[in-house]
């Protein structure tokens, strides 16, 4: 900068020097002549003038040598920005995210510890007929998830999830594997191991469980129709708010699925896979107005090629024991249809919600004969208040299966000695009635019917911690022939739930 300004210095000393060097000229010229010339006029820019321009080229000089160096330090700082990935934690989650924000890594972890204690009448006493005397008293670990899930060039979701824990409802072993296109707008395409949308509590995270279990009619649909976790296939999603008002929120899914993964079931030597199913779900939101929604919806599904058969069975609405109560097995089954119906709303902390559902096995050689198709059915309504005052919340998007589907309450004050604070407290009930009897045909279905009063306290001591007590009363009224070996029984229930 210095050299810079001696030599601008040097030219304007020079062009001052050739000013008064012309002028002296020009007055020895004039001398010679007998009449004397005017007095000559300075032509070119006076001293002050001259210094003037050098201090306005020095600034500029100086002001481009700044921008350079500040663009060379945006430069560095976006580079190192894409090229080095940052560590959040986003709802207690771990997550790596990459500079440019294309790339993610987000891993889960979920633990249910479950308690049940069964109170039935003594099985030696003569006068008991029940199919199952001795309900077994114990714990399980109901679920042991490990996962990853997170983005891939923007445009693609991966989830993986593997459950470590289970009791014989699911056992351990790969629950999801699935890759998701979402570059279209408005639009999910998942393919690989994956659990498809379906039923009303089938949107729910198994984290997000009012009670221990989900409904007998949303497990029959599941496990019967290729809608569980841990099946081959493939799903497509389409969820949009404001579709025609500002406070929709409209949801289409539809699936369709193979046999479960890790399953030899299925595969038939020189033939085709069979046993495989389609499923759709269609859920609306008909109103909110910022913590209240009202929200409708219905699910349907149907199987092919059931060489097996179909089988609709359940437990009662607790793991820790194996043994279904309730079982209608069709096995001359090729085909079979399911439906459902489902409303809820909440306003505020209160929050109510119910589904109905139909099976319906079809026998081949049935045409003309409707009752060779046997027909069972399903419903249940429970609802939540939520004591501490915070509500229940409807997720109108979501890259994994919650999407048009609610969740618990976001603690607003976590649990701490230190802080006088006891997190949120919650009470649920439920009642729940499933018929699988049918004895319009031929052919008798004696499955059994099972009516559940289910009611508990959920107490959130924060966003990842939950302790939950439930009560049941069970009410099975099952025949053979006709003797009653059906029973009532009641049952208390515990959970150790954490989840991220």
């Amino acid at each position: 900068m210095k050299g810079k300004s001696a030599l601008l210095a040097s030219v304007a000393a020079l062009a001052l020097v050739a000013s008064v060097d012309a002028g002296y000229a020009a007055k020895k010229t004039s001398d010679a002549t007998s009449t004397p010339p005017p007095v000559a006029q300075p032509t070119g820019p006076t001293t002050a003038e001259l210094a003037a321009r050098i201090q306005a080229l020095e600034e500029a000089l100086e002001a481009s040598e700044v921008k350079t160096q500040d663009d060379h330090t945006r430069l560095s700082t976006l580079e190192q920005n894409f090229n080095y990935a940052k560590w959040t934690f986003d709802n207690g989650r771990p997550t790596i995210t990459s500079g440019d924000g294309r790339f993610s890594m987000i891993f889960r972890v979920r633990f249910q510890s479950d308690f049940a204690a069964f109170m039935q009448d003594d099985p030696a006493a003569a006068s008991n007929t029940a199919q199952y005397k001795d309900l077994g008293t114990g714990m399980v670990v109901r679920r042991a998830h490990l996962g990853v899930q997170g983005f891939a060039f923007k445009d693609f979701w991966y989830e993986f999830r593997y459950n470590m824990g289970g009791s014989d409802a699911e056992s351990a072993g790969l629950s999801l594997a699935r890759v998701s296109y979402v570059g279209i707008p408005h639009v999910r395409i998942n393919a690989g191991v994956i659990e498809p949308a379906v039923t009303f509590e089938g949107t729910f995270s198994s984290a997000q469980l009012p009670f221990m279990e989900r409904p007998e009619i949303d497990n029959i649909f599941t496990d019967s129709f290729g809608g569980a976790d841990g099946r081959r296939g493939i799903e497509f999603v389409y969820q949009n708010a404001g579709v025609f008002k500002a406070d929709d929120n409209l949801v289409f899914v539809a699936a369709y699925t193979g046999q479960a993964t890790g399953s030899s079931q299925g595969h038939a030597n020189g033939g085709d896979e069979y046993g495989t199913q389609a499923l759709g779900r269609l859920s609306y939101r008909l109103w909110n107005d910022g913590p209240n929604n009202l929200v409708f919806g219905s699910s349907f599904a149907y199987a092919f090629d059931q060489r097996s058969g179909l089988r609709f069975r359940d437990r009662p609405q607790i793991r820790v024991n194996g043994d279904r109560l309730i079982d209608a097995n069709v096995s001359g089954a090729r085909e079979g249809v399911a439906w459902t119906l489902d409303g809820s709303f909440n306003y505020e902390n209160f929050w109510v919600g119910g589904e109905w559902a139909n099976f319906t096995a079809i026998v081949p050689g049935a045409a003309t004969a409707a009752q060779y198709n046997p027909s069972f059915s399903g419903w249940f309504v429970e609802g939540s208040w939520i004591l501490t005052g915070e509500t229940k919340g409807y997720t109108v998007t979501a890259q994994n299966n919650e999407i048009g589907g609610w969740t618990g309450p976001k603690v607003a004050n976590p649990f701490s000695l230190d802080g006088d604070s006891w997190g949120a407290w919650e009470l649920v009930l439920r009642y729940s009635d499933t018929n699988l009897n049918d004895y319009s045909g031929p052919t008798k279905y004696f499955g059994g019917e099972e009516k559940i009063i289910n009611a508990g306290l959920n107490w959130y001591l924060n966003n990842q911690v939950r302790l939950g007590t439930y009560y049941q009363y069970v009410d099975v009224d099952k025949l053979s022939g006709s003797t009653q070996i059906g029973q009532t029984f009641s049952v208390i229930g515990m959970r150790l739930q954490f989840t991220n």
